[in-house]
């Protein structure tokens, strides 16, 4: 069998990091992009660094597998409304160059993409995040990847010792929510970013083909699923 190459884009973030640590598990090379250096990778990754992610200057192997964990840090008021400053660069990065990434590991003969999207999401939704998230998820089905895993969690646990206060406050009142949220509500509830970065791995892996989604139940049921050998 022969090994797989995996690209990532933002192995430095939240979901990212996460995401290449477990990654590190598998055999297979890796190439991680990111705008800022992410020490004690490895002689497994190969690791590029531009602060500017200009994509027309990267010269990449041929990939199997790409990671998309680009995002723009948001306070919890702004998941809401932002401001136009804030949407701007916003769109800019959530939309415009997460759809330049997917296009170019689509050019790099990539057949399988997956990225972290939102429970919620919708296009010509009047709230920024919802929209922005929607037309990402749109446009890249468009491009026609063999697999395509759409990640759409909660609010995610685990960044309150990283972030601040209003960060805590979501992560308090999001876990005494999730008690009221069964059923078909279940998708809602919050999540910890290590089950999510270990479940996006996972069904890389398996490369299902189609268009993918992921919500609360779906991943969690994919780590119940693994095993040792995967």
């Amino acid at each position: 069998m022969n090994e797989k190459t995996s690209l990532i884009f933002g192995s430095t973030g939240f979901i990212g990091s996460k995401t290449i640590d477990f990654l590190l598990n598998f055999s297979g090379s890796i190439i991680a992009v990111n705008r800022q250096e992410k020490f004690g990778l490895g002689k497994q990754v190969n690791q590029i660094v531009t602060k500017d992610l200009n994509l027309s200057n990267l010269d990449l192997p041929n990939i199997d597998h790409v990671y998309i964990c680009l995002g723009t840090k948001l306070r919890a008021w702004e998941l809401i409304k932002m401001s136009k400053k804030k949407r701007n660069t916003f769109i800019k990065t959530d939309l415009e160059l997460v759809v330049e990434v997917a296009k170019k590991a689509k050019s790099l003969g990539a057949k399988t993409i997956s990225l972290i999207s939102a429970v919620g999401v919708k296009e010509g939704s009047f709230n920024t995040y919802m929209d922005t998230k929607g037309k990402v998820e749109k446009e890249i089905i468009k491009m026609q990847f063999e697999s395509v895993n759409f990640f759409r969690p909660g609010h995610l646990q685990g960044k309150a010792l990283t972030e601040k206060w209003d960060t805590a406050i979501a992560d308090f009142f999001s876990k005494i929510l999730d008690f009221f949220l069964f059923g078909p509500f279940s998708k809602f509830k919050s999540i910890d970013g290590d089950t999510v970065a270990k479940a996006m791995v996972l069904e890389t892996k398996k490369s299902k083909s189609g268009v993918n989604y992921f919500y609360f139940n779906e991943m969690i049921q994919s780590l119940i699923n693994a095993t040792p050998s995967e």
